[in-house]
């Protein structure tokens, strides 16, 4: 159960940030100068690294792959949930991704590409030679449609801000842009483009040229349970909800790749049963742990590959002048109180890293040495009597069910009743509870909300959770100072190309949240792949949605 409701909010966080268009673009500047030149990009393919090793990859074998659910929609972006789409990056590639944990954007099926501010336009070079595994080219065109798809279909994080396509050539795209910013780009990168001809003859069995209703019927159906891409492998069978296995695509870009023949994706959803099959040799991989007992118990037999982990937070419902969180001083004194780095230590067994500031070490944004408010029960009591309340109050603390909330809730009535508050905690169902802290109108809580938000290398956590104009924690209830609303449009300035050219920008947002007693971050998870040692792999490393399976492989076993 607790990997399960760690899976759920992850998906519903990465759907937000990434995969759904509908909710407008990561962009908070509404007035901008734009940039007076053009900025090229020219990158090196991600995909032409392979993992760190001291020997050369071997060839061959089957990876067996235990995860917490299998896809459920293979290529019908429309309706895909996020996990279908990081779940299928062994068929379809992006255009560019993040390349590591510093947040630089690196090529995949675009070469190069420049984002010219003057003209408001993006112009991609894509990778000559690519075909999609039914033979046909990756083209401008086969670009062009598929971002138009996504136009026309409202999904695909920055396509509303997209005016109209150009194909100047074969192998470049310009995308008129109405407006656009650093984080637009690395949105619009993320596409995963399908197979055109394949998607509009579903497989071969329709005209391309019939838009019937019953004949678009039949293509989407036919999407749901295929898809063309550019990837390494290519679907040969799925059962839904028990496996999917993909196998080596013959005709793949990058020469002598992939290492391996065949992957299978097994849907074990109760961590008990998987740690079972993981010991007992029935597969070489458990993608994803969450469960730190887990982790712990495995960690000597097996091979763990970190993963980003979650960002566990406090959100106050604060916009209320008579809430007693509507005064900084108490917002201040209910951070002195928690004492993050015992939390961490007790829930993550040594595991969890505790916060200050809402930004790992390795990010952009993150502000060495800052610790604004550590753990001191004398100053949170002063505080609150400077605030006018000397015997503190009574607030409730929102939480989802299941995983371990009761254990954080316990954690936080105790240290929270330290300073004099009393906590009543409110623990929801995953409806009330996802209502509540994503609804754009009607949604919010009373008092606190314990919440995880996803951490993205490049420091944009920043605007698609907690910016002017959020992605996900939209509710209305969030007070947000003048200052810092400011400091984030700065940060997303056209005169940056990317987020490490916006780094210190990010750090002054990043530290004004903080000054204002924005959010209270808490600890940052731990997660891991749990692997037998002859498995080479680096998922999930960088993020959830990068994985290389082309450079995967496996020593003799």
């Amino acid at each position: 159960m607790k990997k399960l409701l760690f899976v759920l909010i992850a998906a519903m966080l990465i759907s937000l940030l990434i995969f759904n268009g509908c909710g407008g673009s990561t962009k908070t500047t509404t007035t901008t100068k734009p940039a007076a030149t053009t900025t090229a990009v020219t990158t090196k393919p991600a995909a032409t690294t392979p993992a760190a090793t001291t020997v050369a990859p071997k060839t061959g074998g089957t990876l067996r792959i235990i995860a917490g659910s299998i896809p459920k929609d293979l290529g019908y972006g429309p309706e895909k949930a996020p996990s279908d789409s990081f779940q299928m990056i062994p068929v379809l590639e992006h255009l560019c991704e993040w390349g590591s944990t510093k947040g630089e954007l690196v090529g995949v099926l675009a070469t190069s590409w420049e984002a010219d501010h003057a003209t408001n336009t993006i112009t991609w070079h894509l990778r000559n030679g690519v075909k999609f595994s039914d033979g046909e080219l990756f083209t401008a065109e086969a670009l062009r449609w598929n971002v138009q798809f996504n136009i026309d279909h409202m999904t695909g994080t920055g396509t509303n801000l997209i005016a109209s396509l150009e194909v100047k050539d074969n192998l470049t795209l310009v995308m008129h842009m109405k407006s656009f910013d650093w984080q637009t780009v690395q949105n619009l990168g993320l596409t995963q483009p399908i197979s055109p001809k394949s998607y509009l003859t579903a497989g071969g069995t329709v005209s391309a040229t019939d838009n019937s209703t019953a004949t678009e019927d039949v293509r989407k159906d036919w999407a749901r349970q295929n898809c063309i891409g550019t990837g390494a492998f290519t679907v040969s069978e799925w059962v839904r909800d028990d496996h999917i296995t993909f196998v080596k695509n013959p005709n793949y870009w990058q020469p002598g790749k992939p290492y391996l023949d065949k992957i299978i994706m097994k849907a074990i959803p109760d961590s008990m049963v998987a740690a079972a099959a993981l010991q007992a040799g029935e597969a070489d991989m458990w993608a994803d742990t969450s469960s730190m007992n887990d982790i712990l118990q495995l960690k000597d037999k097996f091979t763990l590959v970190p993963g980003p982990g979650m960002f566990m937070v406090m959100l106050f419902s604060d916009v209320d002048e008579a809430s007693p969180l509507h005064n900084v001083k108490v917002r201040q004194a209910i951070e002195y109180a928690l004492d993050r780095p015992t939390i961490a230590q007790t829930l993550g067994q040594g595991m969890f890293e505790p916060l200050t500031q809402m930004a790992p070490k390795s990010a952009p944004g993150y502000n060495s040495g800052y610790d604004p408010r550590p753990y001191n029960v004398d100053k949170a009591k002063q505080l609150l009597a400077d605030a006018g309340y000397p015997n503190g109050f009574t607030i409730k603390i929102l939480g989802a069910s299941g995983g371990n909330t009761n254990d954080v809730m316990a954690l936080f009535k105790y240290d929270l009743g330290l300073a004099g508050i009393t906590v009543d905690p409110d623990i929801a169902d995953l409806g009330r509870y996802f209502g509540a802290i994503f609804g754009r109108d009607k949604g919010g809580w009373d008092g606190l909300c314990f919440t995880a938000s996803g951490i993205n290398p490049d420091g944009s956590d920043l605007f698609v959770h907690y910016g002017p104009n959020p992605m996900t924690f939209a509710t209305p209830n969030i007070w947000k100072s003048q200052a810092y609303i400011d400091l984030c449009n700065a940060a997303i300035d056209p005169k940056y190309n990317n987020a490490v050219e916006a780094a210190p920008a990010i750090q002054a947002a990043l530290k004004q949240a903080s000054e204002d007693c924005l959010f209270i971050p808490l600890w940052r998870t731990y997660e891991a792949s749990v692997v037998w040692p002859y498995v080479h792999t680096e998922y999930p490393k960088i993020h959830g949605i990068i994985w290389h399976p082309e450079n995967d492989w496996m020593d003799a076993h």
